[in-house]
């Protein structure tokens, strides 16, 4: 892992990346231009919109998965790769564990965010109300554990894409002032299982992130 630049803002910054851009591997440019896409599913008689996805991922989640996720940004001088477990506890607990390559930790419960580092016996605590920005990312994965479609689409445009069996997500920010840093965060997975997540920013930065449940 190569900085390249200071240090304490990039920090700072790759922690709103990372806390909320869970997913690896970018997608192929047809994925994203997908001829076949769907309507968001409004419709009170359609059963596939993003209301019954929502509700089937809170409903097979699992407490706790792998991930290894990497990180694009003109603030490094080449990707960031790490890997670690996320859980949720419900209603409103989030935790990040970073364990290769190196030991950090993330732990979102409620409006109180905490973040650990091992190796220079860091710990700090600080407020969402503070970071409107990172409350709008935590809120992608807070909503959609917890199956709660109506947070999700008061920080999100939402987009559905495919079939019951798989499918994507695309998640546009409703705030004009998110916009100008988050350009789009798109889930994709199979069935009741989120694989992969994909953030992007205007400026091209972007961090994609795949999720394994543990044994799998």
């Amino acid at each position: 892992m190569i900085f390249g630049v200071n240090a304490n803002r990039t920090t700072l910054l790759l922690v709103l990346f990372t806390l909320t851009r869970f997913m690896v591997v970018p997608l192929p440019s047809q994925v994203w231009a997908d001829p076949t896409t769907q309507a968001e599913g409004n419709s009170a008689t359609g059963e596939w919109n993003v209301d019954q996805l929502i509700i089937r991922l809170a409903k097979q989640r699992k407490e706790t998965v792998s991930f290894e996720e990497t990180t694009f940004s003109a603030m490094l001088t080449e990707p960031l790769k790490t890997r670690g477990t996320l859980k949720f506890t419900p209603p409103a607990r989030l935790e990040k564990h970073v364990t290769d390559p190196y030991d950090e930790r993330y732990v979102i419960d409620g409006d109180n965010v905490l973040y650990e580092k091992n190796s220079t016996r860091v710990s700090k605590n600080f407020s969402l109300e503070d970071y409107p920005v990172l409350r709008v990312f935590v809120e992608v994965f807070r909503s959609s554990f917890a199956g709660d479609p109506v947070t999700l689409k008061r920080f999100y445009k939402a987009t559905l894409e495919g079939k019951p069996r798989q499918w994507s997500l695309i998640l546009h920010p409703q705030d004009v002032t998110i916009q100008s840093i988050v350009q789009s965060v798109r889930l994709s997975g199979e069935g009741g299982h989120i694989t992969r997540i994909e953030t992007r920013s205007p400026d091209g930065d972007r961090s994609v992130l795949v999720i394994q449940a543990p044994g799998e």
